[in-house]
């Protein structure tokens, strides 16, 4: 990366005058695009520097230099870059504060969360900011002492439903039974009779059209409330709970009638087999439905007993289609597919030899039939499965425009040509750098020929050329081994080479990753090591951050030593 660029920048970014903000933003956001860019480490931890000094006044939302520095900074995860974002941390704005958050969660490093435990706490009681929810919940014993620093803030609209999604996380992974019952249910309680009130509005004209194609994030922000409330009932039950729940399970909303259904049940209250079987059926309900059911130990009172397989692949198009976004602005485009029926089906495999089905699906979109896919569901545990191994998506290719044999062909032809993409795609590739060695010579040399410059020029020259002409040999050599020299992981495949051997493992068969000093050892599912990388061919931090990304749909994900 052009150093000189990356000063200018920073310089356009701490002027007084926006439009020389913004130029410098958009630079900013340039270089944030580059692929494979390597910068040095000193420059990004001046660029944290520089994000926690003070700024002039934001002129407009874009206006956040120091946020969008974070931003860039945290695409390059080494230790030195987190331990100076936490030592810089209080000086930046709260939105680049939350960016480096988002950085510390990925870690997983119960030292750095120790680190930033009180400082997030303060923010968040100091702050309006949005929490990253869906990366916090994971790591329940860390967001239970945040609760327990912030609580009083459940009382604020801002942050009311944020930290009950949070309760629900520390509940429900066994870290605090009834957390603070006596502070949460009352407001629980009141909370939920006006969220009711406001869905009660809707209740009586409800119609999944409606919901996608008109009331949109308003109403589905109204449905999630219901739903998360509801559900944490199950944990601060009461009888007000119970006359709550025997009415929600009656509303016309599917989804919010569906979480009634499933604490009702855990709780023993009787639900009419009707109301079960509708849930079953509908296809904004089925896929959820029968999945709660599955975490709550009650699968076997899901009504659909054989071929469940096509409602849900139903289900998985219906809802693909109606959270369609616009790529801008992230909106729901608006989309609500009608008359979705299952055609046929494929049965075949995925990229890793493991066998699936898709089912070929007809629906109506804005008066026309075209085609989708939904699946693949995972054949390994029997033939109706509800588990799915892989994605639903449509091209919108119109139903009549072929016959169902040419759109399955053409499915098999797009397959084949995206397994070879992705097996050709190269996620990560490095080779060893020049050896110390190496440039301790460079630095005899140098230091030879300015003495050899100093002192005049005489006899001892010949010595110098020579030293010359080994450091040129020598480095033709090094450079000859590195060229021959890698690591990558591409497609499936973590590969080494070494000279003319190359030893392979793919990365589904990698049980563990683990390093010292000196070398990194991949061992495969026997726990054998069938790999060895030198430490010094590569940036270790990035390397494992890729393989985790690399394996995390895995079903047996691998141990990464971090």
């Amino acid at each position: 990366m052009n150093e000189l660029k990356v000063r200018s920048m920073l310089k356009q970014i701490r002027s007084d005058d926006p439009d020389k903000r913004f130029e410098g933003l958009d630079l900013l956001y340039e270089f944030k695009e580059e692929e494979n860019e390597k910068i040095r480490l000193e420059l990004l931890l001046e660029m944290i520097e520089v994000a926690a000094r003070h700024f002039p006044k934001s002129v407009d939302k874009w206006d956040n230099p120091s946020f969008y520095l974070i931003d860039f900074v945290c695409d390059y995860p080494m230790p030195e870059v987190i331990d100076h974002l936490i030592k810089h941390f209080d000086s930046f704005s709260p939105a680049a504060q939350i960016r480096a958050v988002e950085l510390f969660l990925l870690t997983e490093d119960e030292e750095i969360f120790f680190e930033i435990e009180e400082k997030l706490a303060e923010l968040i009681n100091k702050e309006e900011v949005h929490l990253p929810v869906e990366q916090l919940v994971n790591f329940p014993v860390f967001v239970r002492n945040i609760l327990n620093k912030t609580i009083d803030r459940i009382l604020t609209p801002h942050y009311k439903f944020m930290m009950y999604d949070m309760i629900h996380s520390v509940i429900e992974s066994g870290v605090e039974w009834e957390y603070k019952k006596d502070t949460v249910l009352p407001i629980l309680l009141a909370d939920y009779e006006t969220t009711r009130t406001q869905y009660l509005s809707y209740d009586r004209e409800y119609s999944a059209k409606f919901v996608y194609t008109a009331w949109k994030e308003d109403y589905i922000t109204i449905r999630f409330h219901m739903g998360l409330l509801l559900q944490l009932m199950n944990y601060y039950y009461t009888l007000e709970c119970e006359e709550y729940l025997s009415e929600a399970v009656r509303f016309k909303d599917p989804l919010i009638a569906e979480k009634a259904v499933i604490v009702s049940l855990i709780k023993h209250v009787k639900v009419e087999e009707e109301v079960l079987l509708q849930l079953a059926e509908n296809l904004e309900s089925a896929e959820d439905f029968y999945w709660d059911l599955k975490g709550a130990s009650k699968e076997n009172l899901y009504p659909i007993k054989d071929k469940k397989q096509p409602i849900m692949a139903q289900s998985k198009m219906f809802t693909h289609l109606v959270y369609m976004q616009d790529e801008e602005d992230g909106r729901l485009l608006g989309k609500f597919p009608e008359n979705i029926h299952v055609l046929d089906s494929i049965d075949t495999e995925n990229q890793y030899g493991q066998p699936v089905r898709y089912y070929l699906l007809s629906f109506k979109e804005s008066g026309t039939d075209y085609v989708g896919w939904a699946g693949g569901f995972s054949l390994e545990d029997g033939d109706d499965t509800a588990h799915v191994w892989e994605g639903t998506y449509t091209d919108f290719v119109e139903l009549d425009a072929k016959s169902i044999a040419q759109h399955k062909e053409e499915f098999l032809v797009k397959r084949e040509d995206t397994k070879k993409q992705h097996h050709t795609e190269i996620h990560y590739e490095s080779s060893p750098k020049l050896s110390k060695g190496m440039w301790f010579f460079y630095a005899i040399l140098i230091s030879h020929w300015t003495r050899t410059f100093m002192d005049g020029i005489d006899d001892g020259i010949f010595i110098s050329i020579g030293f010359t002409i080994i450091g040129l040999i020598l480095t033709v050599l090094e450079f000859w081994k590195i060229k021959r020299s890698k690591v990558f992981i591409v497609g499936q495949d973590l590969v080494v080479q070494k000279g003319s051997k190359t030893n392979v493992i793919q990365i589904q068969d990698i049980k563990k990753v683990k390093y010292n000093k000196k070398r990194i050892s991949v061992f495969n599912k026997k726990n054998e090591e069938q790999l060895v990388i030198p430490m010094k061919w590569v940036d270790y931090d990035h390397f494992a951050y890729v393989l985790m990304e690399q394996t995390e749909h895995l079903r047996d994900r691998p141990f990464i030593e971090e």
